[in-house]
């Protein structure tokens, strides 16, 4: 079974709600952000970055796993030059973990975090 077609079902008297990979991507990659020293979402590896060509989606930084019916992510983070990576690694972590069981109500096993590069203030974009 793929990563994107792997959905969290809970059903209802009325039928059945889904939650699907994109949206705990999104909202985990938004309570990363949320921190300070989190400059942006790294690329997830080159593995990651080369099948969101193929899906003509943007990168978000956020890999899901599903195994033995638990929940795991990996969220890939660029800092800011002159912050504590520890420490901001860390919040990352506990606020992901947070945020994604609040809106969701599923449970995560797991919540790992890859620094992949420090930014500089003085840095161009994209160049």
């Amino acid at each position: 079974m793929s990563q994107d077609s792997i959905e969290r079902n809970r059903d209802t008297d009325l039928g059945t709600v889904r939650i699907n990979n994109d949206c705990i991507t999104q909202i985990a990659s938004m309570a990363a952000m949320e921190v300070k020293g989190v400059n942006s979402m790294g690329r997830g590896g080159d593995f990651q970055f080369l099948e969101s060509l193929v899906r003509k989606t943007k990168p978000r930084g956020v890999k899901i796993q599903m195994k033995d019916n638990e929940l795991k992510l990996t969220l890939f983070i660029i800092v800011e030059y002159g912050m504590e990576i520890t420490k901001v690694a860390d919040e990352v972590q506990v606020n992901a973990k947070r945020v994604v069981e609040k809106m969701t109500g599923l449970i995560l096993s797991e919540v790992n975090v890859v620094v992949e590069a420090v930014h500089a203030h003085n840095q161009r974009r994209g160049g």
